[in-house]
């Protein structure tokens, strides 16, 4: 392109450029601007954007540096329908205000965003109904993949919704899954949580603790799991019955009336579901007038920050989370 050529070249540019950013002009800048803009064809213009080798490197920075300059922003809906692919996956958490789904869910975006994936991010609130409309948002959208945590849905029922190769299970509740046996054989990610707290139950009774108690939440696999796994421990350590309690999925956030009945019978050692139920427990039974550790030691599980905030800070046992 002559000298001539180009001057004139990059004063249209500059006009259309002024002429879109004038008050109350609204037309998104399209793929033909910015091949006007560089003097190449449509179709050049596509593959350079995508840095395809079999443009020249002088073609391809001109067209980005026209991008630029237009403002250019390419069409994702009109991309996803040519490549049948949307760059985007669904995320099901049941709580935003959870700190482990907080972690699984930074995890998530960060891994998904260095990939060049947008995440949808959905709560179920551990109700099916919302679960349910989840899944059809998501296979509404096309995402690419679906990843559900802690969903109370029966695998089978989620596959109805999805391909299961598209799909990922982070600590399945159903609780036709207690004990783990029956995860689906792909796309299940899970912590080795009855290892720990056998560990911790062994820890107790090496401490000389004898009567325990368990804090739980309920028909979840997760639930039924790790009680499961304290019982196990115990068998080869005490004989003594396990006490348990158990209170509803959000439970934790009435501390005050939890203690109050795990003050009536409390044990020596208290393992708890969750670090949210223990510290709830901690701080009820305080104000109670019961010492903590003193009468009774208390153990949860996840490791989330706040644990180590706590006075006394609770012991717990760690999970991975960001890492899943």
């Amino acid at each position: 392109m002559s000298r001539a050529a180009t001057s004139r070249a990059e004063r249209d540019d500059a006009a259309r450029t002024r002429a879109m950013s004038e008050p109350g002009h609204h037309r998104r800048v399209t793929l033909a601007d910015v091949a006007q803009a560089a003097a190449v064809s449509s179709a050049t213009a596509s593959r350079a954007l995508a840095d395809d080798a079999r443009i020249s490197l002088t073609t391809r920075g001109r067209v980005r540096a026209a991008a630029d300059r237009l403002g250019y922003v390419p069409n994702a809906a009109a991309r996803s329908l040519r490549a049948r692919a949307t760059r985007t996956l669904g995320l099901l958490l049941a709580e935003l205000d959870d700190p482990v789904h907080a972690q699984v869910a930074a995890g998530f975006e960060q891994e998904a965003g260095a990939r060049g994936y947008t995440v949808l991010i959905i709560t179920g609130l551990t109700e099916p109904a919302h679960e349910r409309r989840a899944l059809k948002v998501f296979v509404e959208h096309q995402t690419d993949g679906i990843a559900l945590v802690s969903t109370i849905l029966a695998p089978a029922e989620v596959m109805s919704f999805a391909r299961p190769d598209r799909v990922v299970f982070v600590q399945a509740d159903h609780p036709s899954l207690a004990g783990y046996r029956l995860d689906p054989p792909t796309g299940s990610i899970r912590a080795g949580e009855a290892a720990g707290i056998e560990d911790a139950v062994r820890y107790l009774l090496a401490s000389g603790y004898r009567e325990f108690g368990y804090l739980g939440t309920g028909a979840t696999a997760t639930n039924l799991t790790r009680r499961a796994a304290v019982e196990r421990a115990l068998r080869a350590g005490v004989r003594r019955p396990l006490r348990r309690f158990a209170v509803g999925a959000r439970g934790w956030r009435s501390g005050d009336a939890i203690a109050q009945r795990i003050a009536r019978s409390l044990p020596e050692a208290l393992i708890c579901y969750d670090d949210k139920l223990a510290l709830a427990v901690m701080d009820g039974l305080r104000a109670q007038g019961i010492d903590v550790p003193g009468e009774v030691a208390i153990i949860g599980f996840d490791g989330i920050p706040f644990a180590a905030l706590s006075n006394p800070r609770l012991s717990t046992i760690a999970s991975p989370s960001l890492e899943m």
